[in-house]
């Protein structure tokens, strides 16, 4: 389970073949090594459990020694990364599901492991990414709204003219904010900041969820993705300049403002 989630590591951020291939080498040795101890487990009881052991990480080994070895020296752009992630997940799963039945039925304490847990993390990342692109919309991402109206696919094109959509919003949400401020409206200031700052929140999550996608679904070069999150730090890094400013110059107009002391 350890090796297989160096693999899924290695499939789902588009490692180069020669960093993937140990791993691929080490997964079928260890499974080799199991084998001639599972082999040495002849009562009864187990019979079925090792059955499920040997149809699933079979399973397992096959998909990587020959799909995946191949896709990762042939064609890393295709979508197969994907696929195996969900079927090496499928007999992984098979698997802790045939123990958890054993161990019910014979009453053995089974115990979790640090293993097991980055493997459930791995699943759970997997489903999230799958569920987030079938069900994404569109219009709930500033760089998808962008996309569709800009019809460009270049990444650093998009987050520049998110940027400046953020930068306009931001400008006009202060301005009605600094009126309000001005005129002693601070219920009303306050709601324009807290506008600004959840706008400012909305286009940060946007980017680290586009982030994700890429990193684990998307990109199909490495060079995109560094390429992209030069650009979102860029852009984040934006984003705290206009909070610093906002701070200023609310300091600066309270300061200019606080009462002056009385003449003695």
């Amino acid at each position: 389970m350890a090796v297989t989630s160096d693999i899924i590591d290695g499939t789902m951020t588009f490692e180069k073949s020669r960093k993937v291939q140990p791993f691929i080498e080490e997964q079928s040795k260890t499974w080799r090594k199991s084998q001639r101890s599972l082999d040495r487990l002849d009562e009864a009881p187990e019979a079925e459990l090792l059955a499920a052991i040997n149809v699933n990480v079979g399973g397992l080994i096959e998909i990587t020694q020959e799909n995946l070895k191949y896709w990762f020296q042939e064609d890393p752009r295709s979508s197969y990364g994907y696929t195996y992630v969900a079927e090496a997940g499928s007999y992984l799963n098979a698997v802790i599901v045939a123990m958890d039945a054993y161990a019910e039925q014979y009453d053995v304490t089974t115990r979790t492991s640090e293993e097991l847990e980055r493997f459930q993390t791995q699943m759970e990342l997997f489903r999230y990414t799958k569920e987030m692109k079938r069900g994404a919309n569109e219009v709930d991402s500033l760089v998808g709204y962008l996309q569709s109206e800009i019809g460009s696919t270049d990444m650093d094109a998009l987050y520049i003219a998110q940027k400046a959509l953020v930068k306009a919003l931001s400008k006009e949400l202060r301005g009605y904010g600094e009126e309000r401020f001005f005129n002693g409206q601070t219920e009303l200031h306050e709601a324009y900041q807290k506008y600004y700052i959840e706008l400012l929140e909305l286009a940060s999550a946007d980017i680290l969820a586009d982030l994700t996608k890429m990193r684990y679904d998307l990109v199909e070069f490495n060079s995109i993705a560094s390429s992209t999150e030069i650009s979102a730090k860029k852009t984040l890094s934006f984003f705290d300049n206009e909070m610093r400013l906002l701070t200023k110059r609310e300091a600066r107009f309270v300061k200019r403002n606080l009462p002056k002391a009385p003449k003695r």
